[in-house]
């Protein structure tokens, strides 16, 4: 009798076009997913502000990363960046023969001035509620334009890949839930506040699927360009100075628990972190967000924050946004229930020895399924 042997399963590469960086990821899937490639590059500011620029950019970088490391054929799988996606909640008043998706597209044309035609437009049924005694369904909304859903294609395309599949940022992380919310030490909603470089994503899961999602325009770049002012510096010594003291450990912190994280900081953007107009306003809207969602589903409470995003490696920001929620909080780290142990040290420019919550989006895309 023949031996037999199971042939690995690849995930498609999974490819994260980011404000601040290009990530790109395969894991080999299974009971223990494998890491078999990772790489990134950070995107200049030269090809932040000028849509040609950062496209000519992101196709050059991609061709080479693709190369510098072992990733296995071609098919692939791409995020939609936060920026160019539109996230809303929206409460309907349907009666049974009425048209969902038709409601939402008169809502997109009312609300945003935006065509639904020209929009990939995903709707998620997260739940009813009572308001002044109507029963309103609760969806959320998340559209992209098509003509930039395509170029990002293209753009795939001319590194010689083969597009599977397109997903928003929000639902790349509810796929990667089950492997983050593995890290949880007690029950309860997890709410994951992812922020990235352009703006903040707010995602609640209610098991594998999507039962909240909010953005908010108060991220990073934000901050650096606060930081760049106050001191006279340019965004680019500004960012590299945010970066300097991010030494991230595996928790963030409790409403009553105020001890530093990490390595101390000294002259750093963390420093002026407490006082910025950009922390006070994403603690706003944090708030005002988390309450929205108890009025929605109040018998699910959220009972942690995990952080995630290239940002939240600033723990003492993190420590600040925990305390003024006061929800219990930590740092979330991707790779923690990923078998990297063929990948020690730095592959590709993915630090393994620290949490590295900015991979969140990569790992979620590698589980997440062919829809084109």
């Amino acid at each position: 009798m023949a031996l037999g042997f199971t042939k690995p399963r690849y995930s498609p590469i999974a490819i994260d076009f980011g404000t601040d960086t290009l990530k790109v990821l395969q894991l080999s899937l299974g009971d223990a997913p494998q890491l078999i490639a990772g790489a990134c590059a950070v995107i200049p500011e030269s090809a932040r502000t000028d849509a040609s620029s950062r496209r000519a950019f992101l196709a050059g970088t991609l061709r080479d990363l693709l190369k510098s490391q072992p990733f296995k054929g071609k098919r692939a799988i791409c995020s939609i960046p936060a920026f160019q996606t539109l996230i809303q909640h929206i409460e309907l008043t349907k009666a049974e023969h009425e048209d969902f998706d038709a409601q939402i597209g008169l809502h997109l044309i009312q609300r945003f001035n935006v065509d639904p035609s020209r929009m990939v437009v995903r709707n998620h049924r997260v739940g009813k509620i009572v308001r002044d005694g109507t029963t309103r369904h609760q969806v959320v909304c998340i559209a992209a334009r098509r003509d930039a859903v395509m170029k990002y294609i293209e753009l795939a395309t001319l590194c010689k890949l083969e597009v599977v599949g397109m997903h928003s940022e929000p639902m790349a992380i509810v796929r990667a839930h089950p492997l983050l919310s593995g890290q949880d030490t007690g029950p309860g909603v997890t709410c994951y506040i992812d922020i990235g470089a352009g703006m903040t994503k707010l995602i609640v899961p209610h098991d594998r699927e999507l039962a909240f999602a909010k953005t908010i325009h108060a991220a990073g770049d934000h901050l650096t360009r606060e930081l760049a002012q106050m001191r006279g510096i340019n965004f680019d010594q500004a960012r590299c100075l945010r970066a300097q003291p991010l030494v991230a450990e595996a928790a963030v912190g409790t409403p009553d628990h105020s001890s530093p994280i990490g390595s101390g900081t000294t002259d750093t953007a963390t420093d002026d972190n407490e006082i910025s107009v950009t922390v006070e306003s994403l603690i706003d809207e944090l708030k005002l967000s988390i309450r929205y969602y108890h009025s929605i589903f109040p018998d699910r409470p959220i009972q942690q924050l995990v952080f995630l995003g290239g940002e939240s490696q600033d723990v003492k920001m993190c420590q600040v946004i925990a305390r003024s929620v006061r929800i219990a909080a930590r740092l979330g780290d991707p790779f923690a229930g990923v078998d990297t142990l063929d990948h020690r040290g730095r592959s590709g420019g993915i630090e393994l020895y620290k949490p590295m919550p900015g991979w969140a989006v990569p790992l979620g895309l590698c589980f997440s399924e062919a829809n084109l």
